[in-house]
């Protein structure tokens, strides 16, 4: 789903192992709310006037030098420009950049027999709706999942802190399209004992 840039707030349901697509204009704003608590949600940005030019969690890592996000950084681009700003965090704050987006290989290496959605199948279906077809899917933004990072450099993915209606704040600094995907895995319980719906506030 697309939502075209207006100062009317517009809201987005994200079911479960699902994902969606928004496009914000220079200003404006997206709330990404856990509804149920404990879910876990990947985020990718392109921007809108150039979709070679996508939010690169490397290129974010090296501007800020942080392996996490924090209040008041901005997200940069594979061009190094600032795409979004993390504006608010109403959540107990853990939040990943080092984990890639589940995918169909990812639950072939599990040793998971049959069809799994993923965040990577979901990326696609969503990008498509805005003509976005990078030749690999990006690595996220993962909003809400806790993967802290140990004194001899070891990490674990561990289940999610946030409660019901916690949420995070962004602030575009140049017209993206922005796809959040309501992560998928439930093999490892990063998003608590089972996968939720997210809500997505889009507005000036």
């Amino acid at each position: 789903m697309v939502v075209p840039t207006s100062d009317v707030p517009t809201t987005v349901e994200i079911p479960a192992q699902s994902g969606a697509v928004v496009t914000l204009a220079a200003g404006h704003r997206l709330k990404i709310i856990d509804i149920e608590g404990s879910q876990v949600a990947d985020l990718f940005a392109v921007s809108a006037s150039d979709l070679d030019e996508w939010l690169s969690v490397p290129v974010t890592r090296a501007c800020t030098w942080r392996l996490f996000p924090a209040v008041g950084q901005s997200f940069f681009s594979t061009a190094y420009r600032p795409l979004l700003t993390f504006e608010r965090d109403d959540s107990p704050g853990a939040h990943d950049m080092l984990e890639p987006p589940c995918s169909a290989e990812m639950y072939r290496a599990m040793a998971y027999a049959g069809y799994h959605p993923s965040c990577s199948e979901n990326f696609r279906t969503a990008a498509v709706q805005v003509d976005w077809h990078p030749q690999s899917v990006p690595d996220p933004v993962n909003f809400f999942q806790r993967s802290p990072v140990e004194a001899d450099g070891s990490f674990t993915a561990l289940p999610a802190l946030t409660s019901p209606g916690d949420s995070v704040t962004l602030r575009a600094e140049t017209a993206v399209h922005v796809v959040v995907t309501a992560c998928s895995m439930d093999l490892e319980p990063i998003n608590g004992d089972h996968c939720t719906p997210l809500r997505l506030e889009v507005g000036p």
